[in-house]
């Protein structure tokens, strides 16, 4: 059961990896829209700079879709580690429920043999006051 319980925490952890990662790739994308602001604006500043723009433009639309891409390929990777997580546990509680049944069932048995232990202490306390 713990080696269940260590299988499903370790895709826990990498699920929370994927959408940090996801995460940060969409700050990236925010910071690429800034950066683009930025330069725009100096271009407006500057006819030297307004030179450059369009080739600035168009690497930041360029890396901009390369990390939408990998944003769809991280986005793939989560759907997976979530049904993997899903598959995790459910296979966890199956061992779970079975050890809670073991468990309830040696308890019944240890509450029967303490019964019978008690029961035959009983009857033995009886025969010894009949044979008085």
């Amino acid at each position: 059961m713990r080696l269940h319980r260590w299988t499903l925490d370790e895709k826990r952890q990498k699920l929370a990896e994927l959408e940090r990662f996801r995460a940060k790739m969409i700050m990236n994308i925010e910071s690429l829209e800034a950066e683009l602001a930025r330069e725009q604006a100096a271009a407006e500043r500057s006819d030297i700079t307004s030179i450059s723009l369009p080739a600035f433009i168009k690497a930041t639309i360029d890396r901009r879709r390369k990390i939408e891409n990998s944003i769809v390929e991280i986005d793939r990777s989560i759907a997976a580690a979530r049904e993997e997580i899903t598959q995790a546990f459910q296979e966890f509680k199956k061992y779970e429920t079975a050890h809670g049944n073991h468990q309830r069932r040696e308890a019944l048995k240890q509450s029967r043999r303490e019964q019978a232990a008690a029961d035959e202490l009983g009857i033995d306390l009886h025969r010894r006051q009949a044979a008085r």
